[in-house]
């Protein structure tokens, strides 16, 4: 931590207590203020609070810390009093702006309590760094030594033979770049390596009627990289294309083409559609597919929506753009080997195993334009700002309690008659189902009340009923693996084949994975992606449509765990700072055919439905743009989930979870929060992986849907107003921002025009 300040709250005190000792009977007492202070602002400090007290032990008093802004609390936390009492609270910079910091003694009972020796310390939080530490490569001598390689657009490539290195500059010839270098990070023969080379040999020139393409070639003792650079004429983008074959066997930690910039003014677009400028504090951005601008000699050089880079990183305060061709926080996996004598034991694989000859590979378009606002992608279909996405996990369900919390009540059979749960406020879920049971498990195991069968279709003609009335709402039916252990082959195609016949879902969730021959061994974090395993499954998933797994990866590495904030339900709070590496989606190196989601843990609200889904947690989803998927266990018969709970003999839904359904819905009705199903938001997200985003001269964004179907409900937000000619669109505005609203059909260009002035 970086130390702002100490200060003693005596010193504003001093006024009213000249002695240092307070004591008193008072409600309210003994604390010090903060007023707004912009040094503040974006930013998460760390408050150390110590004092001394001669308070009894079993007192009632507690020490209070609180943030307000336009008179009401943004941030309030109590601890109780102690003798000698030492706290450290967490505050992050969106609770903080424009806020004042209060804190005192509660004393309701009026005890006659002294205080003394109140001090605190502020600091501000450092997060950790996931970028390397790189040297930065010099410039080519003089300009008599960079040739002009290319004479079309805007942005221009000058190489040094004799220094053996290019820059990328204007078409005024004025260095935007330092020379690009290769990255690479990983082991070899069990060692950890790092390797960072910035030496080009310039392998081919061509010329054609359209354009100018130059090739370099970066060798070093692991690698050979080959960087294409393909300039359009008549066009302002930059096509760059990069292949990098090993020279040995390899475990990737980082393949990446370091572009070090000159000089020029950061935007930074981030996974939570924030646009942030070189005045915030942090430095240090994973932007994921999103992107950044630098505004230098009154142009705008933009590299935005790369999709076919592994991830983009930003380190404002180097000037260096990390553009990932491979990046193993890209894509987290673990594995669970088969050992009957161990468990809860995995293997992080996150880190991608090439062969000498192997090659990685990918692409991305840079563009010099004028000054422009970047119109950005939405992770969310239909201009609706933010998502929330319901998944239930199969274990330990029975009918009734499936109808509680999807109808409101077990006896209600029909979902048209819902009286609450998920379907009466038009919540859908995407639910994960067993499909047999062959091993007679009984739901008796959790819970008496519930003596039979646990929920499957082969075994239960009224839940198979449900499930259909369920699809016909919206639902997205799932497997979660076939049955409760480890499933034969046979069944498992009996079961993907029913399934793609019946409810056509692309998605699958991981069952009671572990290390036991038992534990579902055709799961993806056990044998499934093994192709010499009897349990390989990916060629099953790609018969039957499986598209969209669910990756337990982060609920096992935890990454995150330490970076949440007062509860709140995204993990990392997306407040805090920009740097964590946290892919909206990703695809796995061993099976890149699946496209994969994540849970960062399980969501289980108990009898607290009113404080973790309360308005202020459900928008901080909204204000962060995010899109939070929770792993859930509505129907299992036990009432300590929290969703249903028994009145009468009656299973129903509780009424809090109903309360907090109810706020959901109201965010969907205002356009703030869609309630939606991992089949669809997947889709939207494979869909805009297949949209081609480039730039006209006059630095409009140019938009192709490279898919084979339409893509319904596009939606784009910008700081500036929005229009496409010739084309039906809607507009609506956002916290002084623009978004637009529109389908695209396949094959289909669209230009998006934006007022910049």
């Amino acid at each position: 931590m970086t130390r702002l300040s100490k200060i003693f709250a005596f010193l504003v005190l001093a006024a009213i207590f000249p002695a240092g000792k307070i004591a008193a009977q008072e409600m309210y007492f003994s604390g010090f203020t903060i007023d707004d202070d912009t040094s503040f602002h974006g930013k998460t400090i760390e408050i150390s609070i110590k004092l001394h007290s001669d308070c009894e032990e079993e007192t009632r008093s507690k020490y209070v810390v609180s943030v307000k802004r336009d008179g009401k609390n943004t941030f309030w936390r109590s601890f109780k009093m102690e003798r000698d009492f030492s706290r450290k609270v967490l505050i992050p910079g969106d609770i903080l702006e424009n806020g004042t910091i209060k804190t005192y003694v509660y004393n309701p009972k009026l005890e006659n309590i002294t205080v003394d020796s109140l001090s605190y310390d502020i600091d501000f939080v450092e997060f950790p760094s996931y970028v390397p530490q790189v040297g930065l490569p010099g410039y080519p001598a003089t300009m008599e030594y960079l040739p002009q390689l290319n004479e079309t657009g805007n942005l221009r490539v000058l190489f040094s033979k004799k220094e053996m290195s290019f820059v990328l500059s204007d078409s005024e010839n004025r260095i935007l770049t330092r020379p690009p270098a290769v990255f690479l990070s990983g082991y070899a023969d069990g060692q950890y390596v790092e390797n960072e080379d910035d030496t080009w040999r310039k392998t081919s020139r061509r010329y054609d009627d359209d354009t100018i393409r130059v090739r370099f070639e970066n060798d070093n003792e692991l690698t050979t990289s080959t960087l294409t650079l393909t300039f359009l004429k008549a066009s302002q983008n930059v096509k760059v294309e990069m292949a990098t074959c090993f020279k040995t066997d390899f475990r990737v930690g980082r393949l990446s083409l370091l572009l070090p910039f000159r000089y020029g003014e950061f935007e930074a677009y981030d996974s939570y559609m924030r646009v942030v400028d070189e005045s915030s504090w942090m430095s240090e951005f994973y932007l994921d597919h999103e992107g950044f601008s630098l505004k230098v000699n009154g142009n705008q050089l933009n590299l935005y929506h790369p999709d076919k880079l592994s991830s983009v990183q930003l380190d404002t305060k180097s000037k260096i753009a990390f553009l990932n061709l491979d990046y193993e926080k890209d894509h987290p996996f673990v594995h669970f080997p088969l050992d009957n004598d161990t468990s809860d034991f995995f293997v992080d694989k996150s880190m991608r195993e090439v062969k000498a000859g192997d090659t990685i590979d990918a692409s991305f378009v840079l563009s010099l334009t004028q000054v422009v606002d970047i119109p950005r992608i939405m992770p969310v279909w239909d201009g609706y700002e933010s998502a929330i996405i319901f998944t239930e996990h199969a274990d330990w369900t029975d009918i009734r309690t499936h109808r509680a919390v999807c109808f409101g009540s077990d006896d209600v059979t029909c979902a048209d008659s819902a009286v609450g749960g998920f379907v009466y406020y038009g919540i859908p879920v995407t639910k994960s189902v067993f499909y047999c049971n062959p091993d007679s498990v009984r739901n008796s195991v959790k819970n008496m009340e519930f003596p039979g069968l646990h929920s499957t279709i082969k075994t239960d003609s009224v839940f198979f009923d449900f499930l259909k009335q369920l699809k016909d709402k919206g639902f997205d039916i799932c497997l979660h693996t076939p049955e409760q252990y480890t499933t034969k082959d046979s069944c498992l195609s009996e079961a993907l084949g029913f399934m793609k016949d019946n409810f056509g879902s692309p998605s699958w969730i991981d069952h009671g994975y572990n290390n036991a021959a038992e534990h579902n061994r055709e799961n993806m974090v056990c044998d499934g992606f093994d192709k010499s395993s009897p349990y390989y499954l990916c060629d099953l998933w790609r018969e039957n449509g499986v598209k969209y797994p669910w990756n337990a990866a982060y609920e096992e590495l935890r990454p995150f765990e330490n970076h949440s904030f007062d509860n709140h339900l995204q993990r990392p709070y997306p407040f805090l700072t920009d740097a964590f590496p946290n892919p909206r989606v990703m695809r796995l190196p061993a099976e890149p055919d699946f496209l994969v989601w994540a849970t960062n843990y399980t969501t289980e609200p108990g009898e607290s439905w009113g404080y973790y889904y309360n308005n202020e947690r459900l928008m901080k989803i909204v204000e962060s743009r995010s899109v939070f998927i929770s792993h859930t266990y509505p129907a299992w018969v036990e009432t300590f989930r929290g969703f249903w709970d028994m009145e009468n003999g009656v299973a129903v839904a509780k009424p809090d979870f109903n309360q907090a359904l109810e706020r959901i819905a109201g965010l969907r009705d205002q356009k703030l929060m869609l309630p939606t199903t991992i089949d669809k938001y997947m889709h939207y997200q494979e869909q805009l992986q297949n949209v081609e985003y480039q730039y006209d001269n006059e630095g409009n964004a140019v938009l192709t849907n490279k898919n084979n179907d339409v893509v319904k409900g596009m939606s784009l937000i910008s700081k500036s107003k929005m229009e496409i000619s010739g084309k039906q669109y809607e507009t609506r505005i956002s916290k002084g921002e623009h978004i637009i609203v529109f389908d695209m059909e396949p094959g289909e260009t669209v230009i998006v025009t934006h007022d910049n002035k």
